[in-house]
């Protein structure tokens, strides 16, 4: 078994899921892939990945309700997930008020299914690296458990999370 974190990418979009598992690797991850959304849920449900990369806009299922099925399974409950969308920009200071809404809107709906991170496409490497490292630190931290001295204790607020930055 490798001691490698095993991140599941889930995008309807080859593009994104072979550039993605190329940055996760060449980052030292283990990157495995799926190109919807149910067969993301089925590759989650038996890889349990360490965290799952999913999309929103998919065929035969979105990622809304991959997540919600994800949270419904005590088996898969426990997997992080990190949502991608087009529509979630909200930093944009050129976006209308519909469109600030929208962006908002679709945030709210993946807190709602169950993400704990978003980031809009494109994508920035760094950025993903880091919410990516974030996230899966948190969830090794047993519970009740701070950060050691030295490490990072910065902390960012997401959807009424709290993690490491």
């Amino acid at each position: 078994m490798s001691s490698k974190a095993r991140i599941l990418v889930v995008d309807d979009n080859h593009s994104i899921v072979r550039l993605i598992g190329a940055l996760l690797q060449k980052d030292g991850f283990e990157a495995l892939t799926a190109f919807d959304g149910l067969e993301g849920l089925q590759k989650a449900r038996e890889e349990k990945p360490d965290l799952i990369i999913l999309d929103i806009v998919m065929p035969r299922m979105d990622g809304y309700e991959v997540s919600r099925l994800l949270q419904d399974d005590p088996d898969t409950a426990a997997i992080p997930v990190l949502m991608l969308t087009v529509k979630g920009q909200i930093d944009d200071p050129s976006l209308d008020d519909h469109a600030l809404e929208a962006g908002i809107r679709e945030r709210m709906d993946g807190y709602e299914a169950g993400a704990l991170e978003f980031l809009s496409k494109p994508i920035k490497a760094k950025e993903l690296l880091d919410r990516v490292k974030a996230l899966l630190w948190f969830d090794r931290l047993p519970v009740g458990e701070s950060p050691s001295e030295g490490q990072e204790t910065e902390l960012f607020i997401q959807g009424g999370q709290q993690f490491p930055f």
